[in-house]
């Protein structure tokens, strides 16, 4: 959870009163956010942002008379930290490049998420769009991108059009692909031009938005695929045993496939790391200290459900394996056979 001793507070802007006293309902029985302000006009929202600070704000797209993305670039010239998330039962890619769009000739800071109504339906997945959004700086609905996108009617991609585009939603920079793929510059501009192209992703060459909805749209295509290519996954390992600690977390921390993040020798500390770090990938021991593994699979797999646990022992008993599947680890592995190669097996399958 990323706010500890205080809620994340919220502010709703919606002039409709069903939707707005709505979305108010969802948020009240969240134990990390708090409706700190409605408002139902612009001008309403902007005076309580001068009086109160707010974390987060939830904003419709369309409001009486003007935009809510529009209200929504007023409100972070007042409250530069807010975070803003615009709301629309519209699915447009155009929309979404609107959002995310800054500029620092006009001093128009940029929005930060975009969801569709429908989908707020609970607070735990508000929260998850508000942890994304610190992590990455933006959400947007994959079901826009899927709606947008139509995978199969994409042009097919060069396999240098494909290396270029997995770096590009690595994270890389022009001049560090152009190191990993030994090519010019002007050579990874023009391969990221021609990805703008069959991603359909159109708009003003020097919008860095741009490039975001590019990446995301590689993501959506190439999925998994990022992370056992190219991308390291991320590691945490919970053991109590310090010789055994130490030689898992050498043996990852020197792959080039796994970034070791941390590793922890309770049960606890475990689960506070991996609320934390977010790792990819997380590997248990059963017998722990304070709680056993299987609790510590839980509590992981209830605050993030796309962490993939793998539970570990010395006993390789079959009821320590079906309670490991019981409780929503992706396997088990006896101690003696915890290794890259298996991990990878468990993992992704298909691949390996």
């Amino acid at each position: 959870m990323t706010v500890k001793n205080d809620k994340i507070s919220v502010l709703i802007l919606d002039d409709q009163l069903v939707q707005r006293e709505g979305i108010s309902r969802v948020l009240e029985s969240s134990e990390s956010m708090r409706i700190a302000g409605m408002a139902s006009t612009s001008d309403e929202a902007l005076e309580l942002l001068k009086s109160k600070v707010f974390d987060l704000a939830l904003i419709d797209l369309v409001l009486k008379n003007e935009q809510g993305t529009d209200v929504g670039r007023a409100m972070r010239k007042i409250r530069p930290a807010l975070k803003v998330i615009i709301y629309t039962h519209e699915k447009s890619m155009v929309l979404a490049a609107e959002i995310i769009k800054k500029s620092k000739e006009t001093s128009e800071p940029g929005l930060h998420g975009y969801i569709l109504t429908r989908k707020i339906s609970s607070s735990h997945y508000l929260l998850e769009v508000y942890e994304q959004i610190l992590q990455t700086g933006y959400y947007i609905d994959p079901e826009v991108l899927r709606w947008h996108y139509r995978l199969e009617e994409l042009d097919p991609l060069t396999p240098r059009e494909e290396e270029c585009a997995i770096l590009v939603a690595s994270g890389m920079s022009n001049s560090e692909i152009a190191n990993r793929m030994i090519i010019s510059l002007r050579r990874v501009e023009n391969l990221i031009n021609a990805l703008y192209l069959k991603f359909r992703i159109l708009g003003d060459p020097g919008d860095p938005g741009r490039r975001v909805l590019l990446a995301e749209g590689i993501k959506l295509l190439y999925g998994n695929r990022l992370s056992t290519f190219y991308l390291k996954l991320k590691l945490l390992i919970i053991e109590d045993q310090e010789t055994q600690r130490i030689h898992l977390s050498s043996e990852f921390a020197t792959s080039g496939q796994f970034e070791f993040i941390a590793d922890a020798k309770t049960g606890q500390k475990g689960i506070e790391l991996a609320v934390e770090k977010k790792p990819d990938i997380v590997l248990t021991d059963i017998k722990l200290p304070d709680i056993d593994g299987f609790q510590v699979t839980r509590k992981i797999l209830h605050t993030l459900p796309q962490t993939k646990v793998i539970v570990m022992s010395s006993d390789s008993s079959s009821t320590y394996i079906s309670e490991a599947i019981h409780v929503g680890a992706l396997g088990f592995l006896p101690k003696n056979q915890v290794n890259i190669d298996n991990i990878m097996k468990l993992c992704y399958p298909i691949r390996y």
